[in-house]
């Protein structure tokens, strides 16, 4: 049994996981140190690899048949340990764009996941007077070959800014990646859709319809898989637009290809539009 005195906090426990209780106190000092060494790169980094060390869970095994957020080397944090250091962190990042770029190149060199995530953070936080040199370098990470959990950090913490202060900007680095001929690049076009779906307005979907739509006529087996998450996600949004869509794809396409893709689409679906997207595959295979 654990007893709990004020300087204790207990910051989540979850299903199949063991309660973790935080010291706020220790936290607080730790978060501090890491605070003060921002503008020294070298001494961060020894800090920020000793404050991960410190809440590793070593005991913590995940299930043998898990796949791995990351193929880099990681550390096993609570939940709380990234949010608590990037909130420590944000004013600085936003109000000493020098230091923070300085940080960042050495964060990008190190071979932690979590150090690459904190780099993505923190280009995220720049002002609006940054975002160009914030673009040049999204696009060259994106240019390198990058583990999958890197790219979906690229999209969803170095591009915060690039989005809020020219989202314009956002939309033509998309269109970049999914009108390259390199599958790698079209892939991370597709999850940087994924990703910015859930943000966007309403009145960007018929633009985002028209990106996908080439995918879904025809892809590479090798981003099915991403293609199926954007599908995915589209469902969720507008299951009736999204069936719309998928019916005037196949009506346009020739070849049993476009049906097997659709049929593995069908289970995103309510019985209604399912049964519709069922219906116009099989008098599609009768042309």
């Amino acid at each position: 049994m654990i007893f709990y005195t004020p300087e204790f906090d207990v910051f989540s426990f979850g299903y199949n996981e063991a309660m973790v209780a935080i010291n706020l106190s220790r936290l607080a000092s730790q978060l501090d140190d890491l605070r003060e060494q921002y503008a020294n790169p070298d001494a961060f980094l020894t800090r920020l690899h000793r404050f991960f060390s410190f809440y590793h869970q070593y005991a913590h095994r995940k299930h043998r048949d898990a796949i791995p957020e990351s193929f880099l080397r990681q550390y096993d944090l609570p939940k709380q340990i990234v949010p608590q250091l990037e909130m420590t962190l944000r004013t600085l990042a936003q109000s000493e764009p020098e230091q923070s770029f300085a940080l960042i190149e050495a964060l990008w060199q190190d071979d932690y996941f979590e150090a690459r995530d904190l780099a993505c953070y923190i280009l995220g936080q720049q002002s609006e007077e940054q975002t160009q040199k914030v673009m040049a370098q999204v696009e060259t990470w994106l240019a390198q070959a990058q583990d999958r959990a890197v790219v979906a950090s690229i999209f969803e913490k170095a591009c915060v800014g690039i989005l809020a202060h020219s989202p314009d900007l956002f939309s033509g680095l998309i269109k970049k990646l999914l009108n390259s001929k390199e599958l790698r690049h079209q892939s991370q076009g597709l999850m940087a859709l994924s990703i910015y779906l859930p943000k966007a307005d309403d009145k960007k979907l018929p633009m985002v319809y028209s990106m996908v739509r080439p995918f879904i006529a025809q892809s590479d087996l090798q981003i099915q898989s991403r293609l199926a998450g954007l599908v995915f996600e589209l469902v969720k949004r507008s299951p009736g637009e999204m069936a719309y869509l998928l019916k005037e794809v196949l009506s346009d396409t020739e070849g049993p290809e476009i049906e097997q893709r659709l049929r593995s689409y069908l289970d995103y679906f309510g019985a209604e539009h399912a049964e519709s997207i069922q219906k116009a595959i099989k008098n599609h295979s009768r042309r």
